[in-house]
């Protein structure tokens, strides 16, 4: 008789005490733009594949893949994967296609400067175009000045096979240029400690969330930073939500520079949610201006640089 309890073997209905799971290393991948080749088998950090798409085309449902950076040049600056990525969903009948991989940027100490992290630049279009639910990203500097998005979650509905936007995480990333853009709706989308930067020109690292047809909910984001783009201030709203979005939070956020308008947060029509704790760097902050409130929107102990709470 096994001594292994039966709820190993069947955590969320997926057994996981069989093959599968018999290795640590069967779930994991590794990228290494300047020692690896996408011929090799990305298995181990030795047989590395040189390209973020080559390790997504490979993974499946729950796999990891570990970004190691490349190297930092005094003279000449960052070295980047250039590459528009795309994961795609896999969903079909009763399967959950490639739900809950992740993409996580590794860094060490050493000559090669490769702890200033891994910075991941478009080739064409779009640094990441994600399908698949319950995407976790962690450790990325996305740098996608002239991008048409940073990050695009595509999403089509609770019934479609297209589901970016469900359960997807972001944790500790940068944004330079373009942000994280949700066009269509979704449920549980969570961004946590991440910073966005304006481009040399001041377009907006924006989190553009509209809901569309379908609608969104739960949407999180906390501890996240707003930045000028080399003192070029934002053109427009750091973040815009379109309705019907409920439940949704942001809260502990810092914007420090004003925007083109004014607006650092726009909400419309059947958007409910709550703004709270964050930090505005303007004279006088307005609820009514400087943070537009839909239907259900409420603004809770939030600071302006007089250090006045605005509350609705």
């Amino acid at each position: 008789m096994s001594t292994v309890p039966d709820f190993l073997f069947h955590m969320g209905g997926v057994p996981v005490g069989g093959v599968r799971f018999s290795s640590p290393w069967d779930t994991h991948w590794f990228v290494d733009a300047t020692n690896g080749v996408d011929t090799h088998d990305g298995k181990t950090p030795g047989t590395a594949k040189a390209t973020i798409q080559a390790a997504v085309t490979a993974a499946s449902g729950g796999d990891v893949i570990y970004i190691r950076p490349q190297t930092f040049d005094e003279d000449y600056g960052f070295n980047r994967y250039t590459e528009d990525v795309t994961v795609t969903s896999g969903i079909s009948s009763g399967t959950f296609g490639n739900a809950n991989m992740s993409i996580i940027g590794v860094s060490g100490p050493g000559a090669t400067g490769d702890f200033l992290g891994v910075r991941w630049r478009h080739n064409s279009a779009t640094n990441l175009t994600n399908d698949a639910p319950a995407l976790h990203v962690e450790n990325i500097g996305f740098f996608s000045e002239g991008a048409t998005y940073g990050v695009h979650l595509v999403h089509d509905g609770a019934t479609g096979t297209k589901q970016g936007s469900q359960g997807t995480s972001f944790y500790n990333c940068a944004f330079k240029g373009k942000g994280i853009y949700v066009l269509s709706g979704g449920d549980g989308l969570t961004i946590d400690r991440c910073r966005f930067q304006c481009s040399y020109t001041g377009v907006v690292a924006q989190l553009n969330y509209s809901a569309s047809a379908n609608t969104g909910r739960r949407l999180t984001v906390r501890n996240c930073e707003w930045l000028d783009g080399n003192a070029t201030a934002p053109n427009g709203p750091c973040i815009t939500i379109a309705p019907p979005l409920s439940e949704f939070i942001i809260r502990d956020c810092y914007f420090p520079q004003i925007p083109t308008g004014n607006v650092y947060i726009a909400t419309s029509g059947d958007c409910y949610g709550l703004i709270a704790n964050c930090y505005f760097n303007h004279d006088d902050l307005d609820t009514d201006a400087d943070i537009t409130l839909g239907t259900g929107v409420k603004v809770v102990g939030c600071y302006d640089q007089a250090g006045i709470a605005a509350t609705t």
